[in-house]
């Protein structure tokens, strides 16, 4: 009997197998929902949970722990109540 395979994935790269699961559309997990915003250019933590990613740090400490070089820049922005307050935004560096 052949030993058996292992496969390494390239950074960032998915092949057509990773999209579909018994002929059927695979739905992206949140993780690579993510990883490809960023690779759109920054995102913000309210961005994210627009998205639909209410556990974006847990995401982004994911992504992290993958190899991916992501920063977080604090930035102040007027609510609509006319309060200063601090959201993060992503970066993914290259």
């Amino acid at each position: 009997m052949p030993p058996e395979r292992t496969f390494r994935r390239r950074k960032g790269l998915l092949s057509m197998s990773d999209y579909f699961t018994n002929g059927k559309a695979k739905t992206p997990s949140q993780k690579e929902r993510v990883l490809s915003r960023l690779k759109q250019g920054s995102v913000t933590s309210w961005e994210l949970t627009q998205m639909g990613i209410l556990g974006y740090n847990t995401r982004i400490m994911e992504l992290r722990r993958a190899g991916h070089d992501i920063v977080t820049v604090m930035e102040e922005v007027t609510n609509q109540f006319g309060e200063t307050v601090k959201r993060g935004r992503f970066v993914l560096i290259n």
